[in-house]
């Protein structure tokens, strides 16, 4: 089966079937074994699907098969070994403290040859490999492991140690027999809702349906959905351009089919064609900085890696594990016709336009400045040359062809750019951009003639409503004139632009500020921090230095730094937060050294090829409610007109637990998941008692890499109770247990951790929040690795450790990352909000324990700000529609009941907000033509009980799952498509 294929499988839940003639005989009983083996990974097949595959030859059924169950167990992670270290998890040791000191003992004392250091047996075990350590057999049982058990590293395939192990029978969940003791039972866990597959009768106008649905997403892709878009366009249309819309929304979209369609049109005929019809797209020359950047294979963002300077914990790395970091893309050649295209296209743009332009990505454009040579012929490009002039800060002499041009281009537009002449005869030009002006006029207090401004850049406009609006106070002027700039531009901006800046002043009415003791506080925290940084802590060079650091260890923070000891062979890992001050108590709102819980504060999440966030104490004051309400209903007004230009439907029925599903806003540094949770959506947990987490990992060559499952457990206040992590593999005896440390991933077993949490148990001991993290202990970034993937699973009690139907997310770990807080539990309101959010961090040695602030204010960040209403809902993209395009509007509540809208955006939201409707009898939705949204499938059932099925033509639009015939099924960005200008 090829790469299309498993597209339209994991997108659409169809799967094409080649086969003609007359079924087997034995068709229906060859299908119904495969069903039950696909029951067992937590599909089931629907009618159509389960007949074309009975017609299968008997010679292809096979692969066939093999491909379908090969597909669905990569799906949730199931393709690969999951081997702990500990073979017997969840029955981990209990006495953690025995185990790791029998360890350390092993580690500094043992030696080749001679008796063993802790029970004295003659042969105390030869040095395994690679990690040299002489492991006694009878004190470290083989059987019980699957590394070495001193250090965690998975041993060479030729090593002696390890004995084969048949795997344990696990009990698979059944019904008690009456009569039967109850302890003979195993405990009804929930199932997890089977997935479907069916047919895909023409699989290439599939393809074509998904592509031009990606293509038509208003904002930028995610890695995962590029890569699949790559599949679809190689499979419908490579080395063309002709099927593009005539316009693309998403500037990176297009950049990558552009630069997909050169590289399939290299060294062909038509390859001048293909270059003359991608200027002919081009806009900016920041649209051919991104296309030439996708060329080379670079992220079409222009998001650059984060530099790591190494300073901090460098002086203990290992010396055998040199730093391993993400190269910037390096530019490839450039044919010439491609070279003559962009120099025409930037020199069209104009100098002052290309040289703003450009100076946005410096880096990028110096880069391919390289393989550009703009000075090579000045004459036939000159505005080119003088945007490269401006952007490198060139010295040419005036007589000169390119000072000629700086010069005359100076003349030309001179409120942008702006001449520098020198002593020795030469000329330089600097470019005044757009955004200095708009600065300089608001410096001024001119805020009417900044909203001028920023008319000419709508979106800019819009994404800086806030800072207007702020800027105005109670200049009746100043707010008339950003209410015309905002009428004036409404129509030209992209919807996820207009939906984040009315959603944004949620609540800005009531904003409070952060007080002078409070900025105060922060600034010397910000200090202390500040002086901290590159502390290089002293290092354990010897024997006698590790005993007595262990010994200072033992005596001051505890055990737990036996591990650390253990693993950096006797440095002392360098704080990654602020030391507290000696006797003093952290201020309040401080966590960390930095602005957290307790303080009125802001959230940013900057742009980056991974989400990542900051916090600052909350400055602004507040806007007032009728500007906000004038924003909002404008807001409104506006997508609901663009929805109405679209098809009709009969009624609308709108699930109220969308309320508290972000829409999806910046998809494109979102992890490749199973689920399809959008970031900041609230789901609530299953009926179960026990969630295991699980990670597993491969590293690349011979770089080692140390990846680690955890999770540190807070209070309602945010005030960490604990943690369970590689240095405490058990937390509130039961509640929390860890499988064991593997330090090391070599293929083609790599490593695998698992985490359970009993949740009713760690409630008992006091935990609100857990926070589940997976950390680069080594500070290798995930992008690095071969394989990472991650996710929660549901199991079965006395199961199997890893079952693949009982998965309810997996993801990938991705990105120039080093630290991941993909969702943080609610166990008191049993209640997940998926974050997938990155954290930064600097040097070597990340551990929940030395960045247990830093995750304390991070969870708490998100869970206020998610929470906090700042962000457009699945709910308002479907308001809008069904404002626009409904005859009846019902928003169905969780006690099965409805209520009845009038054809209001607000209307609607507040019905949603409301606990229940005064509509108790399901409405008759036979043969009508219906626009539904729900969670998924099982919600969609909830919502729509109708005996009939709806008319064809009724969409729904589902956050997970796939619900069957007759329904057209559409995902949140699609519908946010729809809404785009135009």
């Amino acid at each position: 089966m090829d790469a299309l294929a498993v597209v339209l499988l994991r997108r659409t839940g169809r799967v094409a079937v080649v086969g003609t003639g007359a079924a087997p005989a034995d068709g229906a009983a060859w299908v119904a074994a495969l069903e039950a083996d696909l029951a067992g990974r937590g599909w089931l097949l629907r009618d159509d699907l389960r007949t074309a595959a009975a017609r299968l030859p008997a010679a292809v059924r096979v692969r066939w098969a093999d491909w379908l169950l090969a597909t669905i167990d990569e799906l949730v992670g199931a393709d690969r070994p999951m081997l702990p270290l500990h073979r017997s998890f969840p029955d981990t040791p209990r006495d953690i403290e025995a185990v790791y000191v029998r360890r350390l003992l092993t580690h500094l004392f043992a030696v080749p040859g001679a008796p063993c250091v802790l029970c004295g047996r003659e042969e105390g075990g030869a040095p395994l490999d690679p990690c040299g350590h002489p492991v006694c057999p009878a004190c470290f049982p083989p059987e019980q492991v699957t590394a070495c058990p001193v250090c965690g590293r998975r041993l060479a395939a030729d090593d002696t140690y390890l004995t084969v192990v048949a795997p344990s029978a696990p009990v698979r969940r059944r019904l008690r027999r009456a009569g039967a003791p109850v302890e003979d039972a195993v405990p009804a866990v929930p199932p997890l809702p089977m997935r479907l597959a069916g047919l895909e009768a023409d699989p290439v106008g599939a393809a074509v349906r998904l592509r031009d649905e990606l293509v038509a997403r208003p904002a930028a892709l995610s890695e995962s959905d590029r890569a699949d878009l790559e599949v679809l366009v190689n499979a419908t249309a490579p080395g063309s351009l002709d099927w593009l819309p005539e316009v693309v929304p998403a500037r990176e979209t297009l950049a990558l089919v552009v630069a997909w369609a050169l590289h399939a049109t290299a060294c062909t005929p038509g390859y001048r064609d293909l270059v003359a019809a991608a200027r002919r797209r081009w806009s900016t020359a920041t649209d051919v900085a991104r296309t030439l950047w996708a060329y080379s294979g670079g992220d079409p963002g222009l998001v650059l890696p984060r530099r790591d300077d190494g300073s901090e914990g460098a002086a203990w790395r290992p010396v055998h594990e040199p730093a391993v970091v993400v190269r910037v893309t390096r530019v490839r050649a450039l044919p010439r016709p491609l070279r003559r295209a962009v120099l025409a296209h930037l020199d069209a743009c104009g100098a002052a336009g290309a040289a703003e332009d450009l100076r946005r990505h410096p880096t990028v454009w110096k880069r391919l400045g390289e393989r550009l040579h703009p000075y090579e012929n000045v004459a036939a490009h000159p505005a080119a040359a003088v945007a490269f002039a401006a952007l490198r800060g060139t010295r040419a002499a005036r007589a000169s062809a390119l000072g000629a041009a700086i010069v005359a281009a100076c003349a030309r537009e001179p409120r942008q750019l702006v001449p520098t002449g020198h002593p020795d005869g030469t000329v330089t030009v600097r470019v005044r951009t757009h955004a200095s002006l708009v600065e300089e006029a608001l410096a001024g207090g001119d805020v009417a003639r900044a909203a001028g401004l920023l008319t000419e850049r709508p979106g800019e406009l819009w994404r800086r409503l806030d800072h207007l609006l702020r800027a105005a106070g109670d200049d009746r002027a100043a707010y008339a004139a950003i209410e015309t700039a905002m009428c004036r531009t409404v129509a030209r901006v992209a919807p996820g632009v207009l939906a984040a800046a009315a959603a944004q002043l949620t609540g800005r009415a009531e904003t409070v500020r952060a007080t002078a003791a409070e900025l105060a506080a922060t600034a010397r925290a910000r200090a202390r921090a500040a002086a901290h940084v590159g502390a290089t802590p002293p290092l354990a060079v010897g024997l006698g230095d590790v005993l007595r650091a262990v010994a200072r260890g033992v005596r001051g923070a505890g055990p737990a730094f036996l591990r650390e000891a253990l693993r950096s062979g006797g440095g002392v890992p360098p704080p990654a937060e602020v030391p507290p001050v000696a006797g003093a108590v952290e201020e309040s709102g401080i966590v960390g050294g930095r602005p957290g819980p307790g303080m009125p504060r802001r959230v940013f999440h900057p742009r980056g090829s991974v989400v990542t966030t900051w916090t600052e104490p909350e400055r602004r004051p507040p806007v007032p409610t009728p500007a906000i309400t004038a924003v909002r209903g404008l807001v409104d007004a506006e997508l609901t007109a663009r929805a109405a230009r679209l098809g009709r439907f009969d009624v609308a029925v709108l699930d109220a637990a969308l309320a508290e599903v972000p829409a999806p806003m910046r998809e494109r540094a979102a992890s490749a998941q199973l689920a399809g949770w959008p970031r900041g959506s609230v789901r609530a947990l299953p009926d179960a008692e026990v969630l295991r987490f699980f990670l597993h990992w491969e590293e690349p060559g011979a770089t080692r890499v140390d990846l680690d499952l955890s999770c540190v457990f807070f209070d309602p206040d945010w005030q960490r109770v604990g943690h369970c992590d590689f240095t405490r593999l058990r937390f509130a005896g039961d509640g929390a247990i860890h499988s064991g440390d593997l330090t090391s991933a070599p293929a083609p077993l790599g490593a695998t951790e698992f985490l359970d949490l009993h949740l009713t148990r760690l409630a008992e001991h006091g935990v609100h929040y857990a926070v589940p993290t997976v950390l680069s202990y080594n500070a290798v970034p995930f992008e690095a690795l071969t394989e990472a993937v991650a996710g929660v699973m549901l199991p079965l009690t006395r199961g199997e450790q890893f079952d693949g139907a009982r998965v309810a997310q997996r993801f990938d770990l991705r990105g120039n990352a080093r630290m991941l807080l993909p969702m943080v539990v609610d166990l008191r309101t049993r209640r997940l909000l998926w974050t997938d959010l990155t954290l930064t961090g600097r040097g070597y040695g990340y551990s929940v324990d030395r960045h247990g602030d830093q995750l304390a204010r991070a969870a708490a960040d998100q869970w206020e700000h998610f929470l906090g209403g700042h962000h457009a809902t699945v709910l308002d993209l479907l308001a809008w529609h069904a404002v626009g395009r409904a005859d009846r509007i019902l928003v169905g509540h969780a006690d099965h009941t409805y209520s009845e809208v009038p054809a209001d955006v607000a209307a609607v939201r507040a019905a949603a907000s409301a606990d229940t409707g005064g509509i108790r009898v399901p409405p008759d939705l036979a043969g009508r033509t219906v626009l539904a949204g729900a969670a998924d499938p099982d919600a969609l059932d909830r919502l729509i009980r109708v005996p009939t099925p709806v008319a064809p033509g009724s969409t729904v639009v589902t956050v997970t799952g796939m619900p069957g015939h007759p329904w057209t099924v559409l995902r949140a960005g699609d519908v946010l498509a729809g809404l785009s200008t135009g």
